[in-house]
């Protein structure tokens, strides 16, 4: 009687507010889902082309006046980029009273040292990186062509400033709010209006946007679209062409809005990790297709697509890199939008080491799927869908009988030594030695989620 009723007070408070995606909110989380519209203001502002101050009919006007007008202007899309990433203007707090004001995308990164510090998925992003305010470094660096992209040019600039802020500062305030909701759990605010329940509203709505709708059928600018867009370069739509990532993401976060009333906190933390995982398939493709779109073997698209992929692998590399130093070594260095040669190992090879750790990172090769050609069905040559073993390996390979044979001489062989080696030691006046295990450095196939939940609940 206690879950019937816990499932009837759901689908009333349910009934108050306008679905998001397909997911119902208990709260009230309407001005959270706009933060959408400064990312798109962002992106139009990027997308502007040049275009003069004075009328085009001012022919008394110099050719060095005009080319100052022109110049003028396209710095100008950088600008008012970076106003609506710093000052925000459609997504706010406390709308209508004297307390108003903007919620800011950069405040998501240049605050998360205060709201996160010490949880173990910002933490694995900030050790990375070195800084509490990554994101926000990487994003402001790519709108102004500061520090880390002094040198870029501005096709590369436009895709640092609208992919960090969509996929570094956004990608992890989702995750904040996820914890968030964990946190009043634990401190049992679980009323269906609380702020449990508020916070896990908040993780949906800035995951989805306001532009997707109700359904999800809308045409959105944050993680929701980009699971859309890279579905159909993978292979991995569905049939109406709707990513299932973002089916499996949004039932997620019902079982987890379910789990919070019930209070069931651990299960909720479960829940979170299994919905960073699938939030983070979309960005492995990313930097899959960019590696290509970079690859002097493959499409060679030049600095554009350089910086794409390198805003894309920047969002999985500490991942990447807690599950194995050598593969976030490797990808890192094909990568790296500023490298002598880009993508000098070729994107298959980048592939192939994202492929090595995606046990680890709790994704499958299914989800991944391969690159498509853009004309047609087919897979690039090298770039086909992976298929994830029943071993948690993606090896297909067997032993034989005689491989088998081997192994059981070894360890006769191993064990035999071993014994003769007790012998010799308890004969030499009672010395004692500890045999030690050896840790590698590799997680191995442990998960990042497994291995981040020894050190902290949350």
């Amino acid at each position: 009687m206690l879950s019937l009723g816990l499932v009837l007070l759901s689908s009333n408070v349910h009934a108050s507010f306008d679905p998001i995606t397909g997911y119902a909110p208990n709260t009230d989380v309407v001005q959270h889902s706009r933060i959408d519209l400064d990312q798109a203001a962002m992106e139009t502002a990027l997308g502007m082309k040049p275009v003069p101050e004075r009328p085009l009919w001012c022919m008394k006007c110099s050719t060095r006046l005009l080319a100052v007008m022109f110049l003028s202007a396209a710095a100008n899309d950088f600008e008012r980029a970076y106003a609506w990433y710093k000052g925000g203007g459609n997504s706010l707090k406390s709308p209508g009273t004297v307390n108003e004001k903007a919620r800011t995308i950069k405040g998501f990164s240049t605050d998360a040292g205060a709201k996160m510090n010490g949880r173990r998925w910002f933490e694995l992003y900030k050790n990375y990186w070195g800084r509490p305010d990554y994101a926000d470094a990487f994003t402001t660096a790519g709108c102004n062509g500061t520090d880390q992209f002094a040198t870029a040019d501005p096709a590369g600039r436009r895709e640092f400033c609208k992919k960090g802020s969509a996929y570094q500062n956004v990608w992890m305030y989702v995750i904040w709010e996820m914890t968030d909701a964990v946190e009043d759990c634990q401190r049992r605010q679980l009323d269906a209006n609380g702020d449990a329940a508020h916070a896990w509203d908040e993780a949906v709505a800035f995951y989805s946007g306001s532009l997707e709708g109700a359904t999800g059928a809308g045409s959105g600018k944050l993680l929701y679209a980009l699971a859309e867009k890279r579905c159909a370069n993978f292979g991995t739509c569905n049939t109406d062409g709707s990513a299932p990532i973002n089916d499996a993401i949004i039932q997620l976060f019902k079982e987890g809005q379910d789990a919070l009333i019930a209070g069931k906190c651990q299960a909720v933390v479960d829940i979170r990790d299994r919905i960073v995982a699938k939030m983070t398939v979309p960005l492995v493709q990313g930097t899959i297709r960019y590696a290509y779109r970079s690859d002097p073997n493959g499409l060679n698209r030049g600095t554009k697509d350089r910086a794409e992929g390198w805003a894309f692998a920047a969002a999985i590399l500490p991942q990447v890199q807690a599950c194995s130093q050598r593969a976030g070594d490797e990808v890192r260095e094909n990568m790296f939008w500023n490298a002598t040669t880009a993508v000098v190992d070729g994107a298959a090879y980048v592939k192939k080491q994202l492929e090595d750790v995606y046990v680890c990172m709790g994704i499958t090769c299914e989800e991944v799927g391969g690159l498509r050609n853009n004309a047609d069905t087919d897979y690039i040559t090298g770039l086909e869908p992976c298929v994830t073993s029943s071993r948690g390996s993606d090896s297909d390979d067997e032993l034989d009988e005689g491989g088998i044979a081997g192994v059981v001489i070894a360890i006769v062989v191993v064990v035999l030594l071993f014994g003769a080696a007790l012998y010799f030691c308890g004969r030499s006046n009672g010395r004692k030695y500890a045999i030690m295990e050896k840790k590698g450095t590799d997680l191995g196939t442990e998960s990042v989620v497994t291995a981040e939940q020894k050190g902290s609940a949350v």
